[in-house]
């Protein structure tokens, strides 16, 4: 167990690496933590990009287990999907928890909603299942 180093969604941070590509402000949860644990290493990742996937690209929607870029309009989201993308989320997940392992990591603040980081998402289910906590948050 590793309480000095947690693994941290980067666009929680304020790297761009949304599906949007638009850099976001760091955190208020994220600001907070640093705050109440000085000592700490935050460990940047993002598992969809280093699964392979660029940024900018087209947001991405879960259905039955799988992954698929989808519109960027929220109002027609629902309806549509575009080519499958599974294989880079379940390939960022992997490598994000062998990341954990060499480090030691225990704790994962990661980015709520995300099809990647969420807890009902790919990395953030694979850490859980890998005894990670994982804790979402915006």
């Amino acid at each position: 167990m590793n309480d000095k180093k947690v693994l941290v969604s980067s666009c929680l941070l304020g790297i761009s690496c949304r599906w949007h590509g638009k850099k976001l402000r760091l955190s208020s949860y994220i600001k907070r933590f640093i705050k109440e644990n000085p000592e700490t290493e935050l460990i940047s990742v993002c598992p969809e990009m280093m699964g392979g996937l660029p940024c900018p690209r087209p947001p991405i929607k879960r259905k039955n287990g799988r992954a698929f870029f989808t519109c960027p309009d929220k109002k027609l989201r629902k309806n549509v999907t575009g080519p499958e993308v599974t294989d880079f989320l379940e390939r960022g997940a992997s490598l994000t928890l062998q990341k954990a392992k060499e480090e030691q990591i225990d704790l994962a603040i990661f980015c709520n909603w995300s099809p990647s980081c969420d807890i009902r998402g790919f990395t953030g289910r694979l850490l859980s299942e890998n005894g990670v906590k994982v804790i979402n948050t915006w």
